[in-house]
């Protein structure tokens, strides 16, 4: 590859996002890039320790996880822990813990959770029938199974052809497609008028 290619690529910023990927400071809140194969970083800002790999559980663990990568928990897979600190979860067996999610947090799994779940996505894949303990605080929300329990939502909620909700909805927008059922409240808050 010749220099001009590679000034081209970084011009459009591919060269960027396909080197580097963004992480933040658990401690003081800094946005960083750091290389995409990188497992840990120190924050340039604090030079606090973050890791940056990706966890799997497949069976039982009791192990706090605080990380900037991705969770796993597979079907076997049962997490109780005080808490889980990740960029994307992805859960199909159970877990017990209070989770804070950068990104999505992702259902495919059947029982009760506890634990308040706060992320920017909240997603409830088909085949799902699961009991929320604590409540959900998301900026967006998919419901396309069976969910007991309470929903924050600062922006919309989907509940989808085969959604079903026992248990109040607070959201900017609630979109029930046919087929889709809410059996709760449902508060619709307003966005706070620009000061």
């Amino acid at each position: 590859m010749n220099a001009s290619a590679i000034q081209k690529m970084r011009d459009q910023g591919m060269y960027r996002n396909q080197y580097f990927k963004d992480a933040e400071c658990f401690d003081c809140g800094h946005k960083f890039k750091t290389g995409r194969s990188a497992r840990s970083a120190n924050c340039p800002s604090c030079g606090a320790y973050i890791s940056l790999e990706d966890v799997e559980v497949n069976m039982n663990s009791n192990q706090a996880v605080k990380t900037r990568g991705d969770v796993i928990i597979r079907k076997r897979g049962h997490l109780s822990t005080s808490s889980v600190q990740c960029r994307d979860l992805r859960c199909q067996g159970i877990i017990e813990a209070n989770v804070q999610c950068s990104g999505d947090a992702i259902f495919k799994a059947s029982g009760l959770m506890i634990g308040e779940i706060r992320c920017r996505r909240f997603v409830v894949e088909k085949g799902s029938d699961i009991t929320l303990k604590n409540p959900v605080r998301a900026e967006e929300v998919e419901i396309h199974a069976r969910v007991t329990g309470t929903i924050f939502c600062t922006g919309p909620v989907l509940i989808g052809t085969n959604g079903s909700v026992n248990g109040d909805v607070t959201a900017r927008s609630v979109s029930i497609e046919p087929g889709g059922e809410l059996n709760g409240a449902m508060n619709i808050v307003r966005s706070r008028p620009a000061t």
